[in-house]
């Protein structure tokens, strides 16, 4: 896994999970290992990556006729980013794919939003502030007023994405509408 962080004075730091400093840091007896990035600890603790592994039973495994099971063992945990250093996160991308990025001077969860979005609204090559818009019209539309939140978005990014939305759509308003001419008629 290789997780990237880019900050707003453009340094970017990279984590590969792939190129640890010894061999086999898990031990010979490791079957699997389980990577998590913790981004329910984000605003408390920073961005973190948990590595644990799946230990070969060697108990089970001398059982006639058993399958042989390998159980995790909780690792150790790495600091990627510190909550001070996060006020300063642009984009976290791992894996290629986009999980936090800075909205309108917010960190939103992309991933969280854009699994609702999918899910309510499809898939769309409409611009992130347009795609939360619709987003938030959808949720409007089939939840009680009051209850609507956009999953990952905080509420001061959608407050300013919903004006600057409104802002655009009054001004489209405002042009000139030259009803059903077509060239032939000119």
């Amino acid at each position: 896994m290789i997780v990237k962080i880019t900050y707003d004075d453009q340094r970017l730091d990279i984590f590969d999970t792939a190129a640890f400093t010894a061999s086999i840091p898990f031990g010979k007896d490791c079957l699997l290992a389980n990577f998590e990035v913790r981004f329910d600890l984000l605003g408390d603790d920073g961005l973190w990556v948990a590595a644990h592994s799946y230990q070969a039973d060697k108990s089970v495994r001398q059982e006639e006729g058993s399958i042989p099971v390998a159980r995790r063992k909780r690792g150790w945990r790495f600091l990627l980013a510190t909550a001070e250093e996060l006020e300063h996160v642009e984009l976290v991308v791992v894996d290629g794919e986009a999980i936090i990025k800075r909205v309108l001077g917010e960190l939103v969860d992309l991933q969280a939003f854009d699994e609702a979005a999918y899910e309510c609204t499809g898939s769309s090559s409409k611009g992130l502030h347009e795609r939360i818009a619709d987003l938030h019209g959808y949720l409007s539309k089939v939840k009680a007023p009051g209850q609507v939140e956009v999953p990952g978005i905080p509420d001061s990014v959608l407050e300013k994405v919903l004006n600057m939305q409104s802002k655009l759509n009054n001004a489209d308003d405002d042009e000139e509408d030259w009803g059903d001419v077509n060239e032939i008629g000119w």
